[in-house]
């Protein structure tokens, strides 16, 4: 299911590994098909033979091959009319009155993308390798205290994940001007929001327009928060530039 410009595609994600399928968003345009969204489920990805339905009232259901639900997209009220693969790599579910009540944006996998949020709570979860999108060791989580952490995954959970980074952007002698909002905008600029507009910039100023390149950042399965580029337009086999890094040693 193609985006208006072709950029993105929603579906069946064929892995060439093993030969399964993973219910996804990724680049269509550009050779490697990059990820940028995936139902984060044990059951994802799905055998051959599997299907993805269009329901009203539950919007999004993913079933395996002898129709048992595997997933979907709970969390909304109303009635689904319609879905829409719109050009920012947002997958939308709209009422009859063209209302959003679902968007993928709202339940980040691994990667956040232009026009995309981080609000209190918001999570991305890495995964176990490039090729294996079972959930991975780290997690990044936007504290409502206004930092950003980076956190290794307890398996099982104890309750000890230990953090390894912080952005150290809360202020409790300015508690009535907290930074409230985590904002990747159109140009491409990761960036963090306090209540009086007041931003805190993560990623570099000086990037070329996102007219000319593709602009993502990804909880990677090593645990590096990773701001990447890609050309829109280009020749031969162009691969993604790491414009920024945090932590920038992950070996210390």
């Amino acid at each position: 299911w193609l985006s208006p410009s072709g950029d993105f595609a929603f579906g069946f994600l064929h892995l060439q590994e093993n030969d399964r399928f993973l219910l996804s968003i990724w680049y269509d345009k550009i050779p490697d098909k990059t990820v940028a969204w995936y139902v984060d489920s044990p059951s994802n990805p799905v055998p051959r033979g599997s299907s993805v339905v269009l329901d009203a009232q539950t919007g999004l259901v993913l079933r395996d091959p002898g129709g048992v639900t595997l997933w979907r997209t709970d969390g909304f009220s109303g009635a689904v009319n319609h879905g829409f693969m719109n050009d920012t790599g947002n997958f939308i579910l709209k009422d009859r009155n063209y209302t959003w009540i679902w968007e993928s944006f709202g339940f980040a996998s691994d990667t956040i993308l232009p026009l995309q949020e981080l609000v209190y709570g918001s999570v991305l979860n890495s995964r176990q390798s490039e090729s294996n999108f079972t959930r991975g060791r780290f997690y990044l989580r936007f504290l409502d205290d206004g930092n950003l952490v980076l956190r290794t995954n307890s398996l099982p959970s104890s309750g000890n994940d230990t953090e390894y980074y912080n952005s150290h952007t809360s202020d409790p002698k300015n508690s009535s001007d907290p930074v409230y909002r985590v904002i990747f905008n159109s140009t491409g600029s990761l960036y963090m929001l306090k209540k009086s507009n007041q931003t805190i910039q993560l990623t570099p100023l000086s990037v070329r327009s996102a007219s000319e390149y593709y602009y993502r950042a990804k909880l990677d399965f090593d645990g590096v928060f990773t701001y990447y580029s890609h050309p829109r337009n280009f020749t031969g086999n162009s691969t993604w530039t790491v414009l920024w890094a945090v932590p920038e040693d992950i070996c210390s």
